[in-house]
């Protein structure tokens, strides 16, 4: 049969003596502990929980510290690649900028030659064609009077049957 406390209501489960005296997790609870227990996840430990030693956790924030200087120096690196790569950008827009203006300059300037050339070119074209037809006129003049030297003896029928006894003083038609 049960004693007597283990049958009645009215007494609590720490009334019995030793019951929770050797209790196997007493330690992990009590104030006065220094250490902290410590999990490691590692496939090396398969997932029990351990409790390092207060070299293991020095160790670990001095891991932890050292990693997280280095993540600041790495951060603070491409922050700086980064901002030489702004500045490298920059500087390359402003030489486009400067070469884009250069090249709008030699364009206009060009477009006004261009344009003085045109007009030159059309005055001496239309000087061209003005001297062409005076030269055809001029050829036409030639040509009639070489035509007309050529002729001018045969140029009327009865004077070819006259012959002259003085050829220098040629007969005058009026008389």
């Amino acid at each position: 049969m049960l004693p007597e406390y283990f049958t009645s209501g009215d007494h609590l489960f720490s009334d019995v003596p030793g019951l929770f005296e050797t209790d196997p997790f007493n330690h992990l609870f009590s104030p006065n502990n220094d250490q902290e227990p410590v999990f490691s996840f590692s496939g090396s430990d398969n997932s029990t929980p351990k409790t390092n030693s207060s070299d293991e956790v020095t160790l670990i924030d001095e891991r932890k510290r050292k990693r997280m200087i280095s993540n600041r120096e790495s951060a603070r690196r491409s922050r700086m690649r980064k901002q030489k790569h702004l500045e490298n950008l920059r500087n390359q827009l402003n030489r486009y900028k400067n070469g884009n203006m250069d090249l709008k300059n030699r364009l206009r300037n060009l477009n006004i030659q261009g344009k003085i050339i045109q007009e030159e070119n059309r005055k001496l074209y239309s000087e061209s064609v003005i001297l062409q037809q005076k030269l055809w006129n001029i050829r036409q003049v030639v040509l009639f009077r070489q035509l007309n030297q050529q002729l001018l003896p045969f140029a009327w029928p009865c004077n070819n049957n006259v012959t002259y006894i003085n050829e220098q003083n040629p007969p005058s038609l009026i008389t």
